[in-house]
């Protein structure tokens, strides 16, 4: 299984403009409508922008010249009118395009997070933590240039350089001829500068992903960074990283400056060269200085149209690299019994007691040719406490990897109670268990809501009674707010102690007839052992149990003890 960092060093595969489009657009799906209005009503404010400048340009020819302030009424009536009809035209597009971007972010952030956390174990460590989470903001962030605001911009865009291109030929064809040059030219530029972007984009959004990881990771270490006196070098790995992603920033940056002033000086050129052409048709009586006015008008909205769509070459070409990173993770392969839609269906009925069979049981990791069990046969009748050891890497956790479904044996069967779990619904199957990993999975809310955790419509009364079996609830009512006390990120403000009682807590009310117990003991001194032991041995006494432990004093409490060794299961006796 490769590395963080090699991880991190692959690639995901290019995505052309076409194919980002065809990939995401179904997210659309019930929102082009309102993009189509969305850009009809911009055309609305391109169309009164038009009108603006005829306007202004009679007002020159016939009031300003001539004095006649009796021919300035209906002129002003009409500019008026036809700047609050643009305006509402602008706001009305600019809150649909708006309303369908956030739903297209919301609908793509929700896709993603949910393969995310259907992710198969193997994948999932292919991503650094850091990396996901920036994959799943940033990076879906950008995607929106591709789908709905890029869209409507250039639409708006081609639209109104047609229209002012088509009104500047019909104010004066001679002089707009003479600025028509521009448009090829900025393409040009622009395509140049598109694949620049894009390659500082992809290792811009790369290293990123990399500074997220090593966030995540340094803030989870900061204790024992500190405590091996390396926070200069860990602030040395971090400083190299973002320099990386400094440099790659930079390059975009000074791509987009170069772009930018590069088209603003072929526009002042061009715009310099129709004055002075308009400038000379006017002293020779082939012109009016309202025509030139109009015109140059036109030009002053055409010319940003063009810049617009260059500049849009250069975001989109950029954001495809940020849908190479969001596809690359919904490419990744999710456990085998999670649903296409992530959609689960309510948990048929859950057997009070639960035997556990394992019939020739073999299985090797997607991607390796190492095989992790090899035709393993082992029986836990209901009730059962078995332990199981073994030298780390052996497959014990993989073995709880299969009892969840999140892959499949590739030969052989896993049976409850007689029935292979393959042929059980997911929901129904990890209704049957409940799993506690060496740290325990608390998440941000109160301290009765964690414990309810994986449970609905649960009465407070069997809160409080399932934190007393545990032994929880002396050191719940010590905190301030007891049961509503808060749990920051992880139970970062909780003992290891305290977070594993509140684990068995969860254990005690989910009240599945499968436990299964990896390390629960990990990282806890003696005295705290002492004290989780008791209602540990209570929980696992009730049900059948699959405790995987080095702890003897943990191994003490089970009535059957195997090691995983080889791929295969070796008893080595019985508990007194």
């Amino acid at each position: 299984m490769p590395s963080l960092g090699e991880a991190l060093m692959e690639q995901p595969d290019s995505l052309s403009l076409g194919a980002a489009m065809r990939r995401f657009g179904p997210l659309l799906s019930g929102l082009r409508w309102r993009l189509v209005v969305a850009i009809l009503c911009y055309l609305v404010h391109v169309a009164t922008t038009v009108v603006t400048v005829a306007v202004f340009a009679h007002v020159v020819d016939n009031v300003l010249v001539t004095g006649d302030l009796h021919a300035l009424l209906d002129p002003m009536i009409l500019w008026i009118a036809a700047v609050l009809t643009g305006a509402a035209g602008s706001y009305g597009g600019a809150v649909l395009t708006g309303g369908v971007t956030e739903e297209l972010l919301l609908r793509l952030r929700d896709r993603s997070y949910l393969h995310t956390q259907r992710l198969a174990p193997h994948a999932r460590h292919r991503f650094g933590t850091g990396d996901l989470v920036s994959r799943n903001t940033a990076d879906v962030e950008a995607v929106d240039s591709l789908l709905s605001s890029g869209v409507v911009t250039a639409a708006v865009a081609v639209v109104s350089l047609i229209v002012y291109a088509v009104a500047a030929f019909v104010t004066q064809w001679q002089l707009a001829l003479a600025a028509a040059i521009l448009a090829p030219l900025l393409w040009l530029i622009a395509r140049r500068f598109g694949v620049i972007v894009k390659r500082a984009s992809r290792r811009e959004r790369s290293s990123a992903g990399r500074i997220s990881s090593l966030v995540a990771e340094g803030v989870a270490n900061a204790p024992a960074i500190q405590a091996a006196g390396q926070l200069d070098r860990d602030r040395r790995r971090m400083g190299r990283q973002s320099r990386r992603w400094r440099d790659a920033r930079m390059s975009e940056i000074r791509a987009d400056a170069a772009f930018s002033e590069a088209v603003t000086v072929v526009e002042v050129l061009c715009m310099i060269a129709v004055i002075v052409l308009g400038a000379w048709q006017i002293s020779a009586g082939t012109a009016e200085l309202g025509t030139l006015i109009a015109l140059t008008g036109y030009l002053g909205y055409l010319y940003p149209q063009i810049q617009t769509l260059g500049g849009l070459v250069v975001d989109v070409t950029a954001a495809t690299a940020s849908a190479e990173r969001v596809a690359q993770v919904l490419d990744a392969p999710v456990g085998v019994a999670e649903t296409s839609d992530g959609q689960e269906t309510q948990p048929g009925p859950v057997a009070h007691t639960v035997k556990v069979t394992l019939d020739g049981l073999s299985f090797a990791y997607p991607e390796s040719s190492a095989t992790v069990l090899d035709d393993v046969h082992l029986e836990i009748g209901a009730g059962d406490l078995v332990a199981v050891t073994g030298p780390s890497g052996a497959g014990k956790s993989t073995l709880t990897y299969l009892l969840l479904r999140f892959y499949d044996p590739d030969s052989g069967s896993i049976l409850l109670n007689g029935n292979d779990i393959r042929t059980m619904s997911t929901p129904t199957l990890r209704a049957h268990m409940s799993v506690l990993h060496q740290r325990p999975a608390l998440m941000s809310g109160s301290i009765a809501e964690n414990i309810a955790f994986g449970r609905t419509d649960v009465a407070r009364e069997h809160i409080v009674a399932a934190a007393d079996l545990a032994g929880a609830t002396p050191f719940i009512e010590r905190l301030p707010g007891g049961f509503d006390a808060e749990v920051v990120e992880r139970g970062d403000n909780l003992s290891g102690g305290q977070q594993q009682r509140i684990a068995l807590a969860r254990a005690f009310l989910r009240d599945a007839p499968l436990l299964i117990l990896d390390e629960p003991t990990t990282g806890l001194d003696a005295e705290t052992v002492d004290e989780v032991l008791e209602p540990l041995a209570r929980l696992a006494s009730s049900r059948t149990t699959v405790m995987i432990t080095h702890d003897p004093r943990v191994l003490a409490i089970a009535n059957r003890r195997i090691e995983l060794r080889d791929g295969r299961f070796h008893a080595t006796g019985r508990s007194a």
